[in-house]
């Protein structure tokens, strides 16, 4: 299989803008198989679960290798590393499982019997002792001995997802549009009131600096705190989104929302307004979990081992081809790079020439000649499909009759 090339060649007075979608697929689809959560110790390094599945990646996604695990029949919901070693990770049927070793092996600190007893949605762990689990059972359990044993408190609610920003202060967010804090390490809790509104289900919370809070429910209305939870305003409504579920902001002023039929949407004003983010996939499953590691660099995860992922925060790529000549040969960086199976290349002519670009693997093997011929004076691009090429550094060469040659490198990860 070789590689197919799509040329656009756009000629309309004024410039025609093309758009890209800048979300690209790290996983391979598996029906039926949903990704629930994914985490980040730091850029490199990083852990997903889901249906009876557990990944690592330790370079950026580029590769996620599937780790062995006691609970291959659960939904596993939640996933929390600590560190580079210990890691928590929380499902259905009273199931909390930890690594102590980045994950070459994990073990069972509980597995119920596949159909009993409750189920965890939800786990988060100030250091590798002191740590909670919470779900469906309304109660949140507290260890402070890496889980040897739990003490419970009592919450007439479904709990999704938690946040202490330290061992007293803490939030927890559940159905009903309910939000719990607590000063005493969770020995108490009490109910945040909400601007009065029809309240759909809360299922991730995003906080930033410790201070900064945002839910956004299934109803689509946005909430914000500036104050760690005691007090929240109606700042936004995700119009256009069918069923928000994850909310992820890497910034006060940048976020996400995902949920039904694969729907990205992201703000740039704190979650006031929300533009949709085009996905060029057919996998249409939902999104359950966002992570981002800064305002450029994060994924997507959800339904159909749905993985996503983006280096140009999620934006769409527009190139203007005008009719304004170039006063030289140019070959641009490929756009998006690394890039997964598609990528544009983009380059100008001054006049008419003779021009070959050709892609070179990592030894200087020729992979393919994707332009060898005249081009009259403009801006051209190439829709670069590489799938069927592995993993790995590729080099992109363009010369012309006239004595010019240029070479960028390009990134493709699978």
């Amino acid at each position: 299989n070789y590689i197919l090339i799509a040329i656009i060649i756009i000629f309309l007075i004024g410039g025609v803008d093309i758009s890209k979608a800048q979300w690209i697929t790290q996983y391979p689809y598996t029906p039926g198989v949903g990704l629930r959560d994914i985490k980040f110790i730091n850029k490199n390094t990083g852990w997903i679960c889901g249906d009876g599945i557990i990944l690592k990646t330790t370079n950026m996604g580029v590769n996620w290798i599937q780790q062995s695990h006691p609970a291959p029949d659960k939904y596993l919901y939640c996933i929390h590393p600590v560190d580079s070693n210990i890691v928590y990770c929380v499902g259905w049927f009273q199931t909390i499982l930890e690594t102590t070793n980045g994950g070459e092996n994990w073990f069972a600190i509980k597995n119920g019997p596949v159909g009993q007893g409750y189920s965890y949605h939800g786990t988060f762990f100030i250091n590798s002792l002191t740590g909670w689990v919470f779900g469906s059972g309304n109660q949140i359990y507290k260890t402070t001995n890496g889980g040897l044993t739990f003490d419970s408190t009592y919450l007439l609610t479904i709990l999704n997802d938690m946040h202490f920003k330290d061992e007293n202060n803490g939030i927890v967010v559940g159905d009903g549009g309910d939000i719990f804090k607590t000063t005493n390490q969770g020995a108490n809790w009490y109910r945040i009131n909400l601007p009065p509104n029809n309240y759909g289900d809360f299922r991730k919370i995003s906080v930033i600096s410790n201070k900064y809070c945002f839910v956004v429910e299934d109803g689509k209305r946005v909430y914000k705190s500036t104050n760690y939870g005691d007090s929240w305003d109606s700042i936004g409504y995700v119009y256009g989104a069918d069923h928000p579920y994850a909310c992820r902001f890497s910034s006060v002023q940048t976020g996400w929302v995902g949920g039904t039929y694969g729907e990205i949407f992201k703000s740039t004003n704190g979650g006031a307004t929300w533009n949709f983010q085009y996905v060029n996939t057919t996998n249409i499953g939902y999104i359950w979990s966002l992570g981002f590691l800064n305002d450029s660099i994060g994924w997507a995860i959800g339904g159909n081992t749905k993985l996503l992922f983006t280096s140009t925060s999620g934006a769409t790529f527009i190139t203007h081809n005008s009719n304004e000549i170039s006063s030289g040969y140019i070959l641009e960086q490929n756009y998006p790079n690394p890039f997964n199976s598609q990528t544009i290349i983009s380059y100008s002519v001054p006049k008419r020439s003779f021009i070959q670009i050709t892609i070179f693997d990592a030894l200087g093997r020729k992979i393919k000649e994707i332009e060898n011929g005249n081009k009259d004076a403009g801006n051209y691009n190439l829709i670069f499909d590489a799938s069927g090429l592995t993993s790995g550094i590729y080099f992109i060469r363009m010369t012309s009759g006239n004595n010019f040659y240029s070479t960028k490198k390009m990134i493709l990860i699978k």
